[in-house]
Parts: structure tokens; C-alpha cells; sequence
């Protein structure tokens, strides 16, 4: 099976040093980030429905640094898609968001490693990180492990993760506006997958 890399957009980048590499062994890819002193980034991964491949984003953050990351991944069939995620902040007053959101049906599966690191003597640090999966089919594995590692006291982070299926009541409130199950269930999805 051929492997492409990842479709993803910079939607802003200043004073950011990236590299990427690409590891045909075991289909991954390796964004990495060196956000430097007042630098921004933001940044958005699409990656096509039932690629399976590995994706790992690394953020260095260094001082007043932000950065901004989505990742969107729709698995079908006997798709295994697995993300690492990891946000380190080397510089004082520097922000972070990092968004995992996954559609899982049929058999696909889903794996998530997220890290958040904050470096000792650092102050006034912000670090987000989520994870929302929605899950459409029994069949479906997803496991998702945040973590964090914050050695300093001055800093606010946090960390999330959900997984849920689709509640029935929405498929009965668009068959009430004339809409059929299977629009449905892609708009639907389609709004899990661009919610901003």
C-alpha cells in the first residue's frame, strides 16, 4: 500500500524552524516544531478516511512562543491510525493547544499518545490538550493516553479525553426535517470533524 503524507495547512508561522521525516517502515511521519522566542504557529492535519499510518507532532516552545494544533482523522474498515502528540515548553510565558478529534467505524482503530512537558524554572506557561473521539460501530478500539509532566508551580495546563457514540435522538430530529440516515450521519459527522 502506498503512504502519502498527511495533508496539513500553516495557517500561521513566524519565527518557527520545521522538519519533517518520514519513515516508510512503519508508515509514519514526524512533524517537528521549534516554535523560537515570540513565534507563532498554527496548524492543521487532515489525514484521509481509512489511511492507516502514524503521525507524531512534536512542539518546542521557547519563550512567549504560542502555538496551535488540529488534527482530524476519519477511520474506516480495518483502518489503525496512531498519534503521538508532544508539547514542550522550554521558554517562560509560552501557550499551547493541541486538538486530536477522530471518527472510528467498522473495525478501525484508533491510538493516542499525548504528552505535555514543562520544563523546570518556567513561569506563566499555558498548555491544552484534547482529545474527542467519536465511535460509530461496537467494533471500533480506540485508546487514548494524556499525560502530563509540569516541573514548575507558576504554569496552568490541562488535559482531556471523550469518547461517545452518536445519540439516536439527532438521527430522529433530522428524519423530522426530511432528511435520510445516511446524510445524516455525515453531516453529522462532518460537523464532529470541522467544529472549530
Amino acid at each position: 500500500m502506498a503512504t502519502s503524507l498527511p495533508m496539513y495547512t500553516l495557517l500561521q508561522k513566524k519565527n518557527v524552524v520545521m522538519t519533517i521525516e518520514r519513515k516508510k517502515a512503519d508508515r509514519s511521519t514526524i512533524f517537528h516544531f521549534r516554535v523560537q522566542a515570540k513565534g507563532n504557529l498554527e496548524a492543521e492535519f487532515r489525514l484521509s478516511p481509512g489511511l492507516r499510518s502514524a503521525l507524531t507532532v512534536v512542539l518546542i516552545l521557547e519563550q512567549w512562543a504560542e502555538a496551535k494544533v488540529k488534527i482530524f482523522y476519519h477511520g474506516h474498515e480495518d483502518s489503525v491510525f496512531s498519534c503521538q502528540t508532544l508539547q514542550r515548553h522550554c521558554g517562560s510565558h509560552s501557550y499551547s493547544d493541541v486538538e486530536l478529534r477522530c471518527v472510528g467505524e467498522d473495525a478501525a482503530r484508533i491510538d493516542y499518545c499525548g504528552k505535555i512537558e514543562v520544563l523546570e524554572d518556567i513561569i506563566g506557561a499555558k498548555a491544552v490538550q484534547r482529545n474527542k473521539n467519536l465511535v460509530l460501530s461496537e467494533a471500533v478500539s480506540i485508546h487514548t493516553a494524556p499525560a502530563m509532566d509540569v516541573r514548575s508551580k507558576d504554569v496552568a495546563c490541562l488535559h482531556g479525553a471523550a469518547i461517545g457514540g452518536m445519540d439516536p435522538e439527532i438521527l430522529i430530529y433530522f428524519a423530522s426535517r426530511g432528511i435520510k440516515e445516511p446524510l445524516a450521519r455525515a453531516l453529522f459527522i462532518d460537523g464532529f470533524l470541522n467544529r472549530s
